[in-house]
């Protein structure tokens, strides 16, 4: 756990951490497009593919920018990722979707939605989802061969969705003086509520107002 000893410090903490990200030319590239594609290699149904759209853009008001979500529906046959025992290798996408961007010459963030685990510096459950903050990637994995409730479309998702974002902590990671009874927060591990408490909020808040003075 990172202690803070004041809100401020937090903040900018929180301002200061947009320099390593905007490194790597991808998170600023995708940034600057403003473009997230979702690929969707699963048999989920409709709604839930409707509810995990309307979950990653209600995460992306949050950065008051006008992100464009689009939904792109393959067929799961069609997934050329490299599965061995029916595990993809997070790394072996990395490098996939790296080509594919300096070939077509553009970086939007890509999230994949599949029916496979995925191996990182572990290996991810189904319900899991694995993200390269820097990379602009996020994959997640779903069981066939279970009915996926409401609230984990709501609140999982969008969970990952600000780790995308550049929230690239949990709420139990920090500890900052200042902020008293905070709420149930979307950014614990098990994602208990679709809000962000203050104090994870105004992290994001901050990273991003970092992001623009970078821009600026």
């Amino acid at each position: 756990m990172i202690k803070f000893n004041s809100i401020s410090e937090w903040k900018d903490y929180c301002f200061s951490t947009h320099k390593a990200y905007l490194k790597n030319k991808y998170f600023s590239c995708w940034l600057k497009e403003k473009r997230i594609d979702i690929f969707n290699y699963t048999k989920l149904e409709r709604d839930s593919l409707q509810d995990i759209k309307k979950s990653i853009e209600n995460a992306l008001r949050l950065c008051k920018g006008s992100f464009k979500v689009t939904m792109h529906n393959c067929k799961p046959n069609d997934i050329d990722f490299p599965i061995k025992n029916n595990i993809m290798i997070g790394k072996d996408i990395l490098k996939m979707v790296k080509k594919s961007r300096k070939e077509g010459k553009s970086c939007r963030a890509s999230i994949f939605l599949v029916n496979n685990r995925v191996a990182g510096k572990n290996r991810l459950e189904f319900g899991d989802a694995l993200t390269y903050v820097s990379d602009g990637i996020t994959i997640f994995t779903f069981n066939p061969s279970i009915k996926y409730p409401k609230r984990f479309f709501r609140d999982e998702v969008k969970h990952e969705v600000y780790h995308l974002l550049g929230l690239n902590a949990h709420h139990e990671d920090t500890e900052v003086e200042g902020y008293k009874n905070l709420a149930s927060c979307n950014m614990e591990h098990d994602a208990p509520s679709e809000k962000l408490c203050s104090k994870c909020k105004d992290g994001l808040i901050s990273f991003w107002e970092g992001v623009k003075y970078a821009s600026s």
